[in-house]
């Protein structure tokens, strides 16, 4: 029996090594193109992330009952997917993907769908407060978001004083309301007139206990609470 088991580990050992030095879960790539996404605003965004390379993949071909059923393979088993999204601003585009020229973008082709490569990890899931209600991960993306006059935004102020903005939601959000670590604030701030925020190379992403996400720190151009001093 102990023979049996043992066997079984090493194969799949031998499996999982065949895997990552044949790359059989990379999917069919193309890098850096002068090819522009053609993501459609106001739908839920599908990721799937390569946790040994730090790369995250999106797509917009997906629904959310045929995500939730999907499961990656066996062969990319150092993939996960991540929570289906809901934009919050009211356009968006990408600049490039991570490690290509401006006005580049890598594709992959995986699972019969185009994704584009968003985002480059650096950190991931860091605890800013001791219950977790605030995680915090680094990404390097170039992402420029549209927000227009005559709406609110959400505008997340740290301890510190810096700024993030209410960038998108969970699908599946668990509640409203967020609960926040003593010294944070999160406030409404109405628009009379358009704003772009440019949140383009290390970008720090904190997730709140309620799964929405907040992006920044917001440029020292764009204000929405007095700066501290002192």
């Amino acid at each position: 029996m102990k023979a049996t088991y043992r066997t079984s580990i090493i194969l799949e050992f031998i499996v999982i090594l065949f895997c990552v030095l044949a790359g059989c879960s990379r999917g069919d790539r193309v890098l850096c193109r002068p090819h522009p996404p053609s993501f459609k605003d106001g739908e839920a965004g599908y990721e799937i992330i390569n946790l040994i390379g730090r790369e995250v993949w999106g797509t917009g071909n997906w629904t959310p009952e045929s995500f939730a059923e999907f499961s990656l393979p066996l062969f990319w088993i150092f993939w996960q997917k991540n929570d289906p999204r809901i934009p919050l601003a009211d356009d968006g585009r990408f600049l490039k993907s991570p490690g290509c020229a401006e006005r580049q973008y890598s594709y992959m082709r995986a699972f019969d769908r185009e994704f584009l490569q968003v985002v480059r990890l650096i950190s991931v899931n860091n605890r800013l407060d001791d219950k977790g209600l605030i995680r915090k991960t680094e990404l390097e993306k170039y992402h420029i978001l549209h927000y227009s006059a005559g709406r609110t935004v959400s505008i997340l102020l740290s301890p510190e004083g810096e700024q993030f903005i209410g960038v998108s939601r969970s699908l599946d959000r668990s509640s409203d309301l967020p609960t926040l670590p003593e010294g944070w604030i999160l406030k409404d701030h109405y628009l009379i007139a358009d704003m772009q925020v440019d949140l383009i190379g290390t970008i720090s992403v904190l997730r709140l206990d309620n799964e929405d996400s907040y992006q920044g720190p917001l440029s020292e151009n764009i204000r929405f609470f007095k700066k501290k001093h002192g």
